[in-house]
């Protein structure tokens, strides 16, 4: 009996120990406090980025999301980098199209969608803004290839890409090259507001554009 009380007494703590030690604790209900700070800081900087506040600085998003500084800092390199990715996460649909749609009309609708976010919202300003920034300032440069052009461009390449495996464009098609020159009529206009962004640009553009990158078969 005084063998078996010792090896409990050694034996329990471990034990014990052993049980406690993969007791998994309980998950947390709704979102983390991180996550739910970053979705303020976004969905504060698309409402400046909306007001076109191109000017708007990090005290400025910090002040509307609710939170530091700091907090602002730990995920974006400058105010320019966050009012860039809040506009892009708030205009996601922009670069979205139904699966149903040819390329030619997926095209389109992306093209459509970028001239009346310019021309009927205060995005357009904004981007003129940190534009004319950008010719001194290398951070904003950087935050608009980063947060809006890259993020642009990989999705327009994407649907390059699908038109091409549905043979439905030309299989040695450019993908950067066809990008730009689609596009760069709508940036033309809204930088130098020589012509207005009309209604009929998108098929204006397609109308010129698709014989030259459609197949054969679609010509």
């Amino acid at each position: 009996m005084i063998f078996l009380n010792s090896l409990r007494d050694k034996c329990f703590p471990h034990i014990l120990y052993i049980v406690t030690s993969n007791v998994q604790p309980e998950p947390r209900r709704g979102r983390p406090r991180s996550e739910n700070a970053r979705r303020a800081i976004l969905d504060a900087a698309a409402g400046l980025a909306f007001e076109g506040a191109a000017s708007a600085g990090i005290d400025s998003i910090a002040a509307r999301a609710g939170v530091s500084r700091t907090t602002v800092y730990k995920w974006w390199p400058s105010a320019a980098a966050v009012l860039l990715e809040g506009l892009l996460d708030r205009t996601h649909d922009t670069i979205e199209a139904p699966d149903s749609a040819t390329t030619r009309e997926a095209l389109t609708e992306y093209l459509a969608k970028l001239v009346v976010l310019f021309r009927d919202s205060s995005a357009g300003a904004l981007l003129r803004g940190l534009t004319a920034a950008s010719v001194t300032d290398a951070g904003v440069a950087h935050a608009i290839i980063d947060e809006w052009f890259t993020p642009r461009r990989t999705a327009i390449i994407a649907l390059l890409a699908e038109g091409v495996r549905r043979v439905e464009l030309r299989a040695d098609l450019d993908y950067e090259v066809t990008t730009d020159v689609l596009f760069a009529p709508i940036y033309y206009r809204l930088m130098y507001q020589h012509r207005p962004l009309t209604d009929r640009l998108a098929a204006e553009i397609m109308a010129v554009c698709w014989p030259g990158i459609a197949a054969q078969r679609e010509s």
